[in-house]
């Protein structure tokens, strides 16, 4: 790799665009250019400008006090310019490094305002990538660099530690510390974010455990309650299709009860037309025709009395029935009944005793009216009792014994009729002996029309009977209905559709202990919002989440500190190289250019303690990186490496301190130790700003041929005054400032300058 141009525009007094352009490398050397100039033309901002391109942040390393004052400030006949930009263009082509790039272009801006940017080969870059980026290809912004006339006595005049950051990036160990400082912070901000989640963790582990126990409940309660569901469909279910059943076998008993009403009624009418047709043919007499006609009404009247006293007793069952359903049933005055059941019997009483003595027309006619009395009072109550019947619960027994004495006596006022009307029968016959075959006649139709009565009898009795029982199967599925609303208000369509195969057989009366089994373990369960559910996911989730990521820091963390520990191994061995390969060169440099005389580096190690003190005094000034090794090299116990220093021993003196040394002394053990550094180390190209401004023209010489040397493996850009170091350069740039104190540049071969002088 090596320096293939450098753009400056607006940089300090580059006010308008100027390229340098250097020579490729040739044959075994990279070459060396040389920039001279007057004092004040300019010549060394092209130094800062190299050095403010490659990252630098010190102003006081730049010769200004603030950012913008490395913007062309402007004259008295240019205006100042807005901005600033520096572009170092590096040839890659020989991929010495492990950079893929075959070009590399750095270049930074800087506005007025204040914005400034980086970028590489065009695109924006952070100012830490740069760093990288120039660490692997075996240089920086900082130390041997760019190596200014300050340096020189400053190397021999820095700290141990100061001198420590100089031989770093010489070793070739600043990549490596990089790495390290960004594995470290990686490190801390590991444990930083191990150490919130795992608090949180333990925040909200107590509540993932109570919500996971809620939902254990809730998943119980929701088994319960399907199991439950199940059995009370079941249950349900037999029981509606059961009721259901019932009443289509009451239907259809109905029917056929109603086809058989139908056939007696049928008889009955017909008998009454046959009759009717006899009545018309016979000649009776007036007596013996009314008397008929009174037997019939009696036997009407007897047959409606019947009729009445059974639809009664149906009706006093069909309330009871419903009464109890409703349980609140309204009626009449018990004491009215009672009254009214009274007045009856007592008209049954009498309706007795006539009928025992009738023996006439006139007395068959008052027993008439007696039936039709009776008749009517048991109408009359029947439709009092038609009414609610709640209040005469407490009295209810009396009245049913009441209303039952009523009918017994009624039944037995028919019984004595039928007697009478038997007498009435043989009364009849002594009125007209030519008659009797009509009469016969007459009876014989008479007692079928009864019996096809008493038969409609039987059968009505039967219907009101089956009516009953069907009052009571629709009470109860109304009950269960309403129960199925209360206990499956979602389900009741389908408990009514069809039940399930397994309900048939099984027997309700299992069931409904054990659904009363599961409705107690729920109430124990208790009520369990079902937002817990939905809470405990997601707290769980969060929990997982952080239990996960406390695993994968850990992981992290080891990884981390793996990695720590092999690049500690990296950089211990690189600089243990460095030092031995240093220190030969420092001092085969010390003798060429002392003729004679030793010099070495001797490392510095201190305590935790010691370093800390040392930071407090502010004399020691390492950068992040260092900072962040020495912290954990203390962390772990062992020795800290402070620094270096230096002893310098020129021939034929006992001095070793480099501080009693005079000022040329210092300066070529200076240019010693950083030839030792390029000698071990060579950056790819190297800025030489006046290092010989103190070195006499013996020593000069000896300095340039060094540079020389070193040249087969670093390109060097020398700016200088010095004829020794001018008459190595390969190419002169001449640095010249005009009226409008702006810098311009000449450049020319060394050899065609030599040319044109001869």
């Amino acid at each position: 790799m090596y320096l293939e141009r450098v753009e400056i525009q607006g940089f300090k007094s580059f006010a308008q665009k100027t390229v340098l352009k250097f020579l490729l490398p040739h044959g075994p050397r990279k070459g060396i250019t040389a920039i001279v100039g007057p004092n004040g033309s300019g010549k060394s901002n092209v130094a800062d400008a190299i050095r403010w391109v490659l990252g630098e942040q010190s102003m006081k390393a730049l010769r200004g006090k603030k950012g913008e004052d490395v913007i062309f400030a402007g004259s008295d006949s240019r205006a100042r310019l807005g901005f600033a930009e520096v572009m170092l263009v590096l040839n890659n082509s020989d991929h010495d490094n492990d950079i893929e790039l075959t070009e590399i272009i750095i270049a930074r801006r800087l506005y007025r305002d204040g914005e400034s940017e980086y970028l590489v080969n065009g695109r924006t870059a952070r100012l830490q990538d740069i760093t990288l980026l120039l660490a692997r290809a075996h240089f920086g912004q900082k130390s041997y660099t760019v190596i200014g006339q300050g340096m020189i006595d400053a190397i021999l005049l820095a700290s141990p530690a100061e001198r420590k950051e100089f031989f770093d990036e010489a070793a070739g160990i600043k990549e490596f510390q990089i790495k390290r400082s960004i594995a470290v912070r990686k490190l801390v901000s590991v444990r930083e974010n191990m150490s919130q989640a795992d608090g949180l963790v333990r925040e909200i582990e107590p509540r993932v455990k109570f919500l996971g126990r809620q939902v254990k409940k809730l998943e119980e309660r929701e088994v319960v309650a399907g199991e439950l569901l199940g059995l009370q469909k079941k249950y349900y279910g037999k029981l509606w299709h059961e009721l259901g059943a019932h009443l289509e076998t009451e239907r259809v008993e109905g029917a056929r009860i109603q086809e058989t009403l139908a056939l007696a009624q049928a008889a009955e009418q017909k008998v009454l037309a046959e009759l009717h047709v006899l009545e018309k043919a016979t000649t009776q007499s007036d007596e013996l025709i009314a008397l008929q006609k009174t037997y019939e009404e009696i036997v009407r009247e007897r047959s409606s009395l019947q009729e009445e006293h059974m639809r009664l007793r149906s009706r006093i069952e069909i309330e009871r029935v419903r009464g109890e359903a409703r349980k609140h049933i309204e009626t009449l005055p018990t004491p009215v009944i009672v009254e009214r059941l009274g007045a009856i019997s007592a008209q049954q009483e009498k309706l007795l005793e006539h009928a025992e003595n009738a023996h006439t027309k006139e007395e068959l006619k008052q027993i008439l009216d007696l039936i039709r009395a009776v008749v009517e009072s048991m109408r009359a109550l029947l439709r009092a009792l038609k009414e609610p019947a709640e209040r005469v619960a407490p009295q209810k027994n009396e009245v049913s014994k009441e209303l039952s004495d009523a009918l017994a006596k009624t039944e037995q006022a028919v019984s004595v009729a039928d007697v009478r009307l038997k007498q009435v029968h043989v009364s009849m016959q002594a009125l007209s002996q030519s008659e009797a075959h009509k009469k016969s006649q007459f009876f014989d139709l008479q007692r079928v029309l009864q019996s096809a009565r008493e038969q409609v009898f039987h059968a009505q009795q039967k219907l009101n009977n089956l009516q009953v029982q069907n009052a009571r199967y629709e009470t109860r599925m109304e009950t269960l209905e309403e129960e199925m609303q209360i206990e499956l208000p979602n389900a009741i369509s389908e408990v009514k559709l069809k039940p399930q195969e397994d309900a048939l057989r099984m027997n309700t009366e299992d069931m409904h202990p054990h659904i009363l089994r599961l409705k107690h373990r729920l109430e124990l369960i208790g009520g369990i919002d079902e937002e817990v559910v939905e809470e405990y996911k997601t707290t769980k989730e969060r929990y997982d989440f952080l239990t996960r990521e406390i695993e994968d820091l850990k992981k992290t963390l080891e990884a981390t500190e793996s990695a720590i520990k092999e690049l500690d191994g990296i950089l211990k061995g690189r600089r243990d190289e460095a030092l031995k390969q240093i220190n030969e060169h420092f001092g085969v440099f010390f003798k060429q250019l002392f003729n004679g005389g030793k010099a070495q580096l001797i490392p510095v190690y201190m305590t935790k303690e010691e370093t800390h003190v040392e930071e407090d005094g502010d004399e020691m000034e390492a950068d992040e990186h260092e900072r962040a090794e020495a912290e954990d090299e203390g962390a772990r116990g062992e020795p800290i490496l402070a620094g270096f220093e230096i002893q310098a021993t020129p021939p034929g003196k006992r001095i070793k301190d480099i501080n009693i040394l005079s000022g040329g002394e210092r300066a070529m053990t200076s240019v010693a130790l950083i030839c030792a550094i390029l000698a071990y180390h060579p950056s790819p190209f190297v800025v030489l700003d006046e290092v010989d401004a103190a070195l006499d023209e013996s020593n000069s010489m000896r300095f340039a041929d060094i540079v020389d040397e070193l040249s087969a493996r670093t390109q060097f850009i020398v700016i200088t005054h010095n004829r020794a170091s001018m008459s190595k350069g390969e190419v002169l740039y001449g640095v010249t400032m005009g009226a409008d104190g702006v810098s311009q540049l000449l450049s020319v071969k060394l050899e065609d300058a030599e040319k044109m002088v001869k």
